[in-house]
């Protein structure tokens, strides 16, 4: 049987958010098969992955930008806190 990836590894493996992935895969610009676990979950093969891998690399090539600010942790600003003495 083959290895099968959910929308959340395959996401995780490319670096994009589950939003960015399903917006690549709702355009015209990535043809990947819609195959669909029992429970309606999303399935990518190895070759699914690889495929998706190259688009965001000719993405990259073509000027588009991905960071990691989605990854990073919310700071606060802790100098309005009420201190009770």
């Amino acid at each position: 049987m083959a290895h099968y990836f959910t929308s959340g590894q395959v996401a995780r493996q490319l670096r994009v958010s589950i939003s960015t992935l399903k917006r690549w895969l709702e355009g015209s610009e990535v043809k990947i098969p819609d195959v669909r676990n029992e429970n309606g979950w999303r399935l990518f093969s190895v070759e699914d992955l690889e495929t998706l891998k190259d688009f965001k690399r000719n993405l990259r090539k073509n000027g588009k930008r991905f960071n990691d600010t989605t990854l990073l942790p919310v700071c606060f600003d802790h100098s309005e806190e009420i201190v009770n003495g």
